[in-house]
């Protein structure tokens, strides 16, 4: 699901250093029901599922009292839960029996930690049906050959361009850039400089309306970290590469002008936002994008298509790759009643309740079977990324206890290179020799 970019992200990278330090009491208070057990006597049991997103914390408390009645329990549902309760409850004594997350970026850290429970003895006791998950989707709740979280539904990212900004260029609007060498070309096109020098519309801006790394890296054939997690791999001509193209949007033009003009244009949940008013040309976003909270709502007359992200012009192979990720779901390891939980993770996990959760809120569905449901078909828009979801080029994010530490460099890289002109190569030489032996020290726990 769709969260808060690079600022929600960072907030759970400086949240996680505290997991340890959260006393008892400030767990309890983030909670309420006991967590796993019933009421009084002769009344049900009692199921708490705390989500970390939700525009509509009703539609998501309708649809687990579909398992509540079918079960004689009772589900609470709390959404949106905030960052800071989320953590106090994973370090103290009643979590919730199931935590469901916009991504799984800190799941790794929290099993280093021993916060999460692991699945797989639960997976073949309530017949969850691992084949009926896209297999890049799944890899990503793996962690050193165990399962801790599953995924509900997920997300990806597509190239979107303004067809009649092409026509006004003199571009084809059914024909987008095919490789990332022809992105830089039309970006040229798409661009305007008025007679003082300022820009009035920009072409491409590669990290709007956040940094999109992790789609880049895998359409240059690597990633961060190793496919087992024990290896960083930042200081490799992959990572260079990759920024030296990202760099170019920002040097072409000024790095400070680009950076102003992009801060002029409106929020991202607003129709003054740079893609849906026009004054961005081309970006890369998320599937979310196309429903009635975004472009479907506050610019539904915009004429635009989206499809692919470009890749490398020399590995044409790579054509439609991309870095799927989004909503896990997982037991905290202080749940009293995991077979309850895992009970009810089971049925969350079903293609049924998989499709119209992820009807619902224009997500990508995390089940093939639940993929086959024609409401999906209904948006032609949406189509794009279904197709893209369930691509083979369709790949992951590795996950790592250190993946918070690395992902805060890697920030910070990305920004002394597009906004600072900084020459990527021994940024990255720092990095990697600062972060390979705080991997080394986790991994061999």
């Amino acid at each position: 699901m769709k969260e808060d970019g690079n600022m929600s992200k960072r907030y759970w990278r400086s949240a996680l250093a505290l997991v340890v330090l959260i006393s008892l009491f400030a767990a309890c208070k983030a909670g309420g029901t006991t967590s796993g057990t019933g009421g009084a006597a002769g009344e049900p049991e009692v199921l708490r599922v705390w989500i970390t997103w939700g525009d509509n914390p009703a539609q998501l408390q309708e649809l687990f009292n579909r398992y509540a009645e079918a079960n004689n329990v009772k589900v609470e549902v709390n959404s949106p839960v905030e960052d800071d309760k989320v953590i106090a409850a994973l370090s103290g004594t009643e979590p919730p029996d199931v935590l469901v997350l916009g991504g799984p970026d800190n799941v790794a850290s929290w099993v280093n930690e021993g916060l999460v429970t692991p699945l797989d003895e639960y997976i073949a006791e309530y017949g969850i049906d691992l084949d009926d998950i896209y297999p890049a989707m799944l890899a990503q709740g793996r962690y050193q050959g165990k399962l801790y979280a599953l995924p509900w539904g997920s997300d990806t990212y597509g190239f979107y361009w303004n067809k009649d900004l092409f026509e006004e260029a003199g571009l084809d609007p059914e024909r987008p850039p095919e490789t990332m060498e022809e992105l830089l070309e039309y970006a040229d096109k798409l661009t305007k400089v008025d007679e003082n020098g300022q820009i009035t519309q920009l072409g491409f801006v590669p990290d709007f309306s956040w940094g999109h790394m992790e789609q880049y890296i895998r359409l240059y054939g690597s990633f961060w970290f190793n496919d087992d997690g024990t290896k960083v791999q930042l200081d490799t001509p992959e990572m260079a590469a990759a920024l030296r193209w990202e760099q170019q949007f920002y040097s072409r033009y000024g790095a400070e002008e680009v950076l102003r003009f992009v801060s002029s244009t409106g929020e991202y949940d607003s129709s003054e936002h740079g893609f849906m008013a026009g004054k961005i040309a081309m970006m890369v976003d998320g599937e979310w994008m196309v429903g009635d909270n975004f472009i479907g709502g506050l610019a539904p007359d915009l004429w635009y298509g989206e499809g692919p992200i470009p890749y490398p012009a020399a590995h044409p192979e790579r054509k439609g790759t991309n870095t799927v990720g989004g909503t896990v779901a997982l037991i905290p390891s202080g749940v009293k009643d995991k077979d309850a939980a895992a009970k009810l993770l089971a049925w969350m996990m079903t293609p049924e309740i998989v499709a119209d959760e992820m009807v619902a809120n224009f997500n990508l569905p995390s089940s093939k079977k639940a993929a086959e449901d024609q409401r999906f078909y209904e948006n032609e828009k949406f189509v794009v990324f279904m197709d893209l979801a369930s691509s083979p080029n369709a790949t992951y994010q590795v996950f790592t206890p250190i993946s918070s530490d690395l992902l805060d460099e890697l920030d910070l890289i990305e920004q002394q290179v597009l906004h600072e002109g900084a020459d990527p190569e021994p940024l990255l030489q720092a990095a990697q020799a600062k972060l390979q032996p705080m991997l080394d020290e986790v991994v061999g726990k």
